[in-house]
């Protein structure tokens, strides 16, 4: 039988292991983890953008989602903006989601704004025809 002072000395004693397979395992997850935040957050160097105002000049109503139910189809629409904008002299032309949406035509027509209003237009300096404009 141990005496009263071993069995408290070895309780306090704990035996520190090092499991290797666990330790690689949560490694490697930690280290693919970082590649692909890495990954995910890089820029390539040709989608950086520049900025240029564009001016609406026609609107257009497109479907915008359709749902097939047992009672039917249902059809929702939008409209879009055709935004013309200019860089370096030379004019472009981009479609942009205006954000109205409607279950028929008539409805996003009624709700289109009458005024005409500038959009921001975000395209590629190496190619100004790549394009996103925000009229919102």
């Amino acid at each position: 039988m141990l005496s009263p002072q071993t069995s408290k000395a070895a309780v306090r004693r704990g035996k520190w292991t090092i499991d290797t397979r666990t330790t690689v395992l949560v490694a490697t997850f930690w280290l693919l983890a970082a590649l692909l935040l890495a990954f995910l957050y890089r820029r390539p160097p040709d989608m950086k953008r520049a900025v240029a105002r564009g001016n609406i000049q026609g609107t257009r109503i497109v479907a915008d989602h359709a749902l097939q139910t047992k009672w039917g189809g249902q059809l929702t629409w939008r409209a879009e903006y055709r935004v013309v904008y200019s860089v370096a002299g030379r004019e472009y032309v981009v479609w942009a989601d205006s954000g109205v949406r409607a279950a028929d035509e008539a409805g996003v027509r009624l709700a289109l704004p009458q005024s005409s209003q500038s959009c921001r237009v975000q395209y590629n300096p190496k190619k100004p025809e790549a394009s996103v404009a925000d009229c919102r």
